[in-house]
């Protein structure tokens, strides 16, 4: 019925698969690490009423970019890309995230949720 997980430093996409919990009345993943966009599967939680997304824009990360991102600055055409750090952690964005910085010869990374909010979702009965 609730899935309740802000603050859990969560980092990644929403996945479609959460349509298969059909009864769920409250998502709350707020203050984690999220990005992508509102996945339209969640229309088909009719039961929802309460959806909680803020604050899941991360914090701008730049890279070497062939050293850490496997491409040129030069030879990037737009679209996600996923850079990787030092330290191994593998750092993704869709394309109104990403910087290119060609001064410098780096990608700079804002991962984040954005997108316009599924059409549908003025249709759900119970959303407050």
């Amino acid at each position: 019925k609730d899935l309740l997980l802000s603050n859990n430093y969560f980092y990644g996409t929403i996945p479609n698969t959460i349509r298969s919990l059909v009864r769920l009345e409250r998502i709350h993943l707020a203050h984690n690490s999220l990005h992508g966009t509102i996945p339209d599967d969640l229309l088909s939680l009719v039961r929802l009423r309460e959806l909680e997304l803020s604050h899941n824009a991360q914090e701008r990360h730049c890279y070497p970019a062939f050293a850490g991102c496997g491409i040129s600055h030069l030879k990037y055409q737009g679209g996600g890309i996923c850079c990787n750090s030092d330290n191994g952690t593998t750092i993704c964005s869709d394309e109104a995230g990403v910087e290119v910085d060609k001064d410098n010869l780096r990608f700079c990374l804002t991962p984040a949720l954005r997108g316009p909010i599924p059409a549908g979702f003025g249709n759900t009965p119970y959303l407050e």
